[in-house]
């Protein structure tokens, strides 16, 4: 049975479509000729009787005193052109009718793409500010002196086209991939972020950041702080402590994010370690991610709910992007082509784009920094014609360099990575891809994008030695062919971090009490899909925040049942404790899943110690790896579907820290969890708080929406 969306009939089935029929259906006619004289409409009806009455009109003038002007042969020929000439004029009426209604259909809609073209005064070369990404700033490298780095971001919500479709964005000053964050390591960060949306409150996350002995400066709605109401301000302030690299920053609450509310952080060193050919004038930064026709919030309530406007038949499937962008641009030109999540009843308003281009510096080596801030997906970042990449960086950490053809980066995920010109005298344009793996989500998405199957599920880019380049893909293109479909990172114990850690030992004398094993898995709850880590599906908290809810606890570390407490926190919350200062902390995290998930801790970079298939079940599992001497540091990792994965970080930053599934949709249906990391340390440093700073976020509370 199907619903009209428009008119609320139900159209399916040859009985009920007589509800759409007028009532002198049901007539009973006594010839065909009658039955299509009534289907002609009421005037043609009517028109018979006038026939007769004519009849009856001719034969009263008959009578002496009454001339006709037309012979009694004439009259039913009359009688014949007046019915022509009324159906005639009723076909006009129709005609007319119908040209008024698609005029003003197109009215309309011409009027609603103007008023959105109004409202958002914001070009394209101002919407992705070029000179930022290609970091063009003449930043000056150095150490021994910190600097205060101020910034102030107005978090506004309009209507912008980076793909050619019109929707609504939230943008950070009006940019969309945000301001650039650039910094040297020692300097202090003050963001002041102003809340210009009416209706929505915000918090924005430095995603990589340590914030040490800040955890109340790291933006997470419902954890770390109550998220900044409409109309409301809170600036945020920390130091960037014994980091280097690249990082980046988005928003979270909810999925803001996916509508482009995220940005580069670039946290620049001295004494980075990279080979000698790295210039800092050779840098760039490639975000790449996808993008959604619809509004993000629109999405995640139909993702919620036990029946998607894109999975009808299914719950939990995830909303597949429309379009890749490539540093905030895609080059979407088929505006006929159908949006998989865009409602069907309302098409959008679309016009060609074009896609962004990198320029690097001739003759030089480039490192373009590369970063995912998808919702969903991860990708595989090619340039064509360019048979190798070779990585250098990782999640914050240098790496000795690693020769690949290209890189598969999963969400939150950033590489830095080098690209040397082919030839000396290289000119011209090469495309640089973003792809979708379709193994890796695809066989679990029981519908089509009919938009990316028409790009091969790919965005593109332009890397331009060009002086005056274009957006036009160049003729002569050579691109890899063969994706990877493994899914997953490069093999865990192929990274080696330059400067050298072992892996942190265990705890001995309290081995239970910084340990834990914990499991995620899809469930139904009700109707719904969820997603349950220890048997708890995470909702953010509206009015409150787990770090003002920890504060007047006691915390019994002794009495610990493991991995399944939640001691005072509602239901809805998981927080583990983390009790033993600068202990070393072991995390088992085995997924009940098929599919690959990026998971992010907050306030730490990890290492990661061991992996496998099937759970850890304690280190009883025969076929678990270890990798002690050296193991690779990140601060997100992909897990592969139905495996294991362990990491380990010391306790030495008191706090409240989330380790999540960066799946933006995963994150909203439960995927997350918190650690309480030394709590009378961090009771100490809440009251050391600025006063100022802890009324005004605790202010918040009240007023969430």
């Amino acid at each position: 049975m199907l619903w009209s969306p428009v008119i609320g009939f139900n159209m399916s089935g040859n009985d009920d479509q007589s509800l759409l029929r007028p009532s002198a259906s049901n007539i009973i006619f006594d010839s065909e000729k009658d039955r299509d004289l009534n289907y002609a409409g009421r005037d043609s009806i009517s028109s018979v009787e006038d026939e007769k009455h004519d009849a009856d009109e001719y034969s009263k003038l008959q009578t002496p005193g009454h001339e006709l002007s037309t012979s009694r042969e004439e009259q039913p020929a009359a009688a014949t052109w007046l019915l022509i000439c009324r159906r005639i004029l009723l076909g006009v009426e129709w005609v007319l009718v119908w040209a008024f209604l698609v005029f003003l259909l197109t009215f309309i809609k011409a009027f609603i793409m103007a008023a959105w073209k109004l409202s958002s005064s914001i070009p394209l070369d101002k919407l992705v500010n070029t000179t930022e990404l290609n970091l063009q700033t003449g930043f000056k490298v150095e150490s021994g002196k910190q600097r205060l780095r101020e910034y102030e971001f107005d978090v506004t919500r309009r209507r912008e086209a980076p793909s050619g479709v019109w929707k609504k964005m939230v943008l950070v000053n009006g940019q969309s991939p945000g301001p650039l964050i650039e910094v040297n390591t020692g300097d202090i960060v003050r963001v002041k972020v102003n809340n210009l949306i009416w209706d929505e409150s915000t918090t924005i996350h430095w995603h990589g950041i340590h914030q040490r002995n800040t955890t109340w400066m790291d933006g997470v709605a419902g954890i770390s702080q109550c998220a900044i109401p409409p109309g409301k301000s809170f600036t945020y302030e920390f130091e960037i402590i014994d980091q280097r690299g690249t990082f980046w920053y988005h928003a979270h609450s909810k999925v803001q994010y996916t509508d482009g509310l995220y940005g580069p952080i670039v946290v620049h060193d001295p004494d980075e370690r990279l080979p000698p050919d790295v210039d800092i004038a050779a840098e760039r930064t490639v975000f790449m991610g996808g993008s959604f026709h619809a509004y993000g919030e629109d999405l995640l309530e139909s993702y919620l709910q036990l029946s998607s406007a894109w999975s009808p038949s299914m719950p939990g499937v995830e909303p597949l992007p429309d379009v890749i962008l490539i540093n905030g641009l895609a080059a979407f030109t088929n505006c006929n082509l159908t949006s998989s999540t865009w409602p069907s009843f309302m098409p959008p308003i679309c016009e060609p784009s074009s896609r962004q281009f990198t320029t690097p510096m001739p003759n030089t080596t480039t490192r373009p920094r590369l970063i995912n801030h998808s919702s969903f997906t991860s990708l595989y970042f090619t340039i064509d014609s360019h048979p190798y990449l070779t990585i250098i960086e990782i999640d914050g950490v240098e790496v000795e360099p690693i020769t690949v053809p290209g890189i598969h980066l999963n969400i939150g995920q950033r590489y830095s990575v080098l690209v040397s010109p082919i030839h000396s005298t290289t000119t011209g344009s090469f495309v640089m891809r973003a792809t979708i793996p379709k193994s890796c989500f695809l066989p679990y998405v029981p519908y089509t994008s009919e938009i990316l199957e028409s790009v091969n599920h790919q965005g593109t880019a332009l890397l331009s030695y060009s002086p005056n380049p274009n957006s036009s893909l160049p003729q002569n293109i050579k691109p890899v062919v063969n994706i990877p479909q493994n899914c997953t990172n490069l093999p865990f114990n192929l990274p080696v971090p330059i400067r050298k850690m072992a892996a942190f030992p265990p705890d001995t004398a309290h081995p239970s009490r910084n340990t834990h094993e914990i499991n995620f898995q899809f469930q139904q709850a009700g109707p719904v899909n969820r997603i349950l880590i220890n048997k708890t599906s995470y909702s953010p908290l509206p009015h409150s925040a787990q770090l003002w809810l920890s504060l007047p606890q006691t915390l019994d570390s002794d009495s610990d049942p493991g991995s399944y407490n939640n001691y005072n926190f509602p239901l809805n919350q998981q927080v583990l404790l983390l009790p033993g200062p600068n202990k070393t902390v072991q995390i088992a995290i085995n997924s009940r899943d098929i599919m690959e998930h990026p998971f992010h801790l907050h306030g730490h970079t990890f290492q990661i110690v061991a992996w496998g298939p099937g759970e850890f079940s304690g280190g009883t599992n025969p076929y678990t790896t270890w990798n002690l001497p050296n193991p690779m540091r990140r601060d997100t990792l992909t897990i592969p579907g139905l495996s294991h994965v362990v990491i380990r970080f010391l306790a030495d930053n008191p706090g409240i820290w989330a380790l999540h599934c960066h799946v933006a949709w995963h994150m909203e249906a439960g995927m997350l969890l918190t650690f309480l990391e030394r709590p009378d340390d961090l009771k100490h440093l809440v009251h050391d708080m600025s006063p100022s700073t802890t009324q005004l976020s605790r202010s918040f509370c009240s007023d969430y929406r």
